[in-house]
C-alpha cells in the first residue's frame, strides 16, 4: 500500500521552456510539483557519472545472457497499464525505447494515477483484454492472482533475464509469491520508518528515542511555540487524516509492542498492543500540529521539509524529498526503525509493506514476450537504475551498498532493513476493502469520537462481518 500523492509524475506537468531554468532560478517556477520534476531532470543529470558507469558493463543484452544477435519478438508490442510514478515515466521514456533498440519488442505504457488502476485493470480483464502487463500492489495481489499467468516457467530459461531471486529482500518476494505459483516480481515495495531531525536532537541534549517513553519526553521537550520570527516547531508528527496513511503508521507501533495485526486470516489488532499503539499517538498528537488530524502523507511530508518537525513517522518515501539538492534538510535527517514500548519488548514485525510487482495477464496474446519485459525491467541492474534516476528505493538487498542510489538516498539501507521483517496487511484478496473499513474506524479513535478498545472491537465486528460474507481466497 503505496502513498498516492507521494508518486508525482514529470510527464503530468507541463514546464515550457521559459519554465526549465537553471537551478538559481528554481524557486520562480509555480507549483511545488514542478519544482520537483525540474530537480529530478537536474538530480538524474548530476548522478550520470556517478551511477551509469557502473551500469555500462551489465545493462546491455549480451550474446551469452539473452537472445544475442536474434530478436525473436521483434515487431511484437507489449502493452503495459502502469501506476503513475517517476518510475513509471523512467520505463515510458528511457527503458521502453531501449528494450526496442535491444531485443525488438515495443513497449507502450499506459500510465494512470494510483486512484484509477484497480477498475481500469479489472474492466480490462472483463472487456477489451488490451493489456500484456500487470502492475499490481500487495493489496491486489491476490485478488490478481486469479488472472495473472504462471512465471515458472521462464525462470531460468535460455535467453529470459536471471531475476536473481537471492537478492530480491526476501520477505518481499514471499509476500507477493506466497504460494507454489510466482506470478510477480517486485520492483517497488514500499514501508514506513521512524525519523528524526539529527541536529535538534543534538542540541537539545537529547539521544534518539529507543522506547516509547523516551519518545513522548522527546516529542515534548522539542515542542517550541512561534517566537522571534519563526515559526512553531513540533515534536513529533505523523498523518492523522482518516485513510490509509494513519493506518499504517500506527501498525508499525502496534508491532513495537508485540502485537499483530491478523493472525490465522483473523483480526488479532484488538489487543492491549493494539490499544496502547492508538493511545500513543493520541498522547503524541499534543507535540503535533494543531491540525494534524487533517494531514495526509503530503503535508506530513510538507512541515518536515519545511523544518517544523523533530521527528515522526512517514512512508519511505519521503527519503528522496529529504535528500533532494534543494531540500533544506538535507543531510541533517536520520531514519531508523521503530521504538519499543519498553526496552525487553521484542516484536515480530517491524511495519507493513506495500509497493507494487510486474506480472503478466492469463489473456495476454504475447506470454512470451511480456514475460521477458516484467522479468527486464524487475532485474537486478534495471531496477536498480530505475530507482537511481526515478523513485530512489529500494527493492532489492543489493541496493543498501550501491553507490549510485546511495549517493541520492542514503536511507536505502534502513528502508532494506525494515522490509526484511515487515509484514503484509492482509494474506487475502479481501485486504483492500477491510483496510477501508479498519482505516474508519482508527480514524475514529484519534479524532476523539470513539475511545480506542470501542473503536477496535467495532473494526473487529465490521471486519469479521465482511470476510463472513466475501470468503474470497
Amino acid at each position: 500500500m503505496i502513498t498516492p500523492r507521494m508518486s508525482y509524475s514529470c510527464s503530468r506537468v507541463q514546464l515550457t521552456r521559459s519554465e526549465t531554468k537553471p537551478i538559481t532560478d528554481f524557486l520562480s517556477l509555480r507549483t511545488p510539483v514542478q519544482k520537483m520534476c525540474v530537480m529530478n531532470k537536474a538530480r538524474a543529470a548530476l548522478l550520470s557519472g556517478l551511477a551509469l558507469a557502473s551500469f555500462f558493463g551489465t545493462l546491455t543484452l549480451q550474446p551469452g545472457s539473452a537472445f544475442g544477435a536474434e530478436k525473436p519478438f521483434e515487431g511484437t508490442e507489449v502493452r503495459a497499464l502502469v501506476f503513475r510514478s517517476l518510475d513509471g515515466d523512467y520505463i515510458a521514456g528511457t527503458l521502453a525505447p531501449r528494450l526496442k533498440s535491444e531485443t525488438g519488442i515495443t513497449l507502450t505504457v499506459d500510465q494512470v494515477p494510483y486512484e484509477e488502476v484497480r477498475a481500469k485493470q479489472l474492466a480490462d480483464r472483463a472487456g477489451a483484454k488490451r493489456y500484456d502487463i500487470l502492475n499490481t500492489t500487495t493489496e491486489w495481489s491476490y485478488e490478481y492472482r486469479k488472472f495473472a499467468a504462471p512465471l515458472d516457467a521462464y525462470i531460468g530459461k535460455a535467453g529470459y533475464p536471471d531475476i536473481e531471486q537471492d537478492d530480491v529482500i526476501p520477505f518481499v518476494w514471499k509476500a507477493f509469491n506466497p504460494g507454489k505459483k510466482i506470478a510477480w516480481m517486485p520492483y517497488q515495495p514500499d514501508t514506513r520508518l521512524f525519523f528524526y531531525r539529527r541536529d535538534l536532537l543534538e542540541a537539545a541534549g537529547i539521544q534518539p528515542p529507543k522506547t516509547w517513553d523516551e519518545l513522548i519526553a522527546a516529542a515534548k521537550a522539542l515542542t517550541k511555540p512561534a517566537a522571534d520570527g519563526k515559526d512553531a516547531q513540533y515534536g513529533f508528527i505523523f498523518p492523522g487524516q482518516r485513510g490509509w496513511n494513519l493506518t499504517l503508521a500506527w501498525i508499525p507501533f502496534v508491532y513495537s509492542a508485540g502485537g499483530d495485526i491478523f493472525k490465522d486470516r483473523k483480526p488479532a489488532f484488538d489487543s492491549k498492543a493494539g490499544v496502547d499503539a492508538l493511545n500513543l499517538l493520541i498522547q503524541l498528537k499534543a507535540y503535533s500540529s494543531p491540525d494534524v488530524i487533517s494531514f495526509g502523507e503530503h503535508e506530513v511530508n510538507q512541515s518536515v521539509l519545511h523544518g517544523q518537525v523533530a521527528m515522526g513517522v512517514s512512508a519511505s518515501a519521503i527519503t528522496p524529498e529529504i535528500e533532494a539538492p534543494d531540500s533544506p534538510i538535507k543531510g541533517k535527517v536520520a531514519s531508523t526503525g521503530f521504538p519499543l514500548q519498553t526496552a525487553d519488548t521484542k516484536p515480530k514485525h517491524s511495519a507493513a509493506l506495500g509497493g507494487w510487482a510486474f506480472g503478466v495477464s492469463d489473456y495476454s496474446k504475447h506470454k512470451d514476450a511480456a514475460a521477458f519485459v516484467a522479468m527486464w525491467l524487475a532485474s537486478r541492474p534495471i531496477v536498480t537504475e530505475m530507482q537511481t534516476h526515478g523513485r530512489q528505493h529500494a527493492a532489492r538487498l543489493s541496493m543498501a551498498k550501491d553507490s549510485g542510489l546511495l549517493a541520492v538516498n542514503p536511507h536505502i539501507p534502513t528502508i532494506v532493513e525494515i522490509l526484511s521483517n515487515a509484514e503484509i496487511f492482509f494474506p487475502g484478496s479481501q485486504g483492500a476493502a477491510i483496510g477501508e473499513l479498519l482505516n474508519v474506524r482508527i480514524g475514529q479513535a484519534i479524532a476523539g469520537e470513539l475511545k480506542p478498545k470501542e473503536a477496535l472491537d467495532a473494526a473487529v465486528n465490521d471486519i469479521n462481518a465482511y470476510l463472513a460474507s466475501h470468503p474470497g481466497e
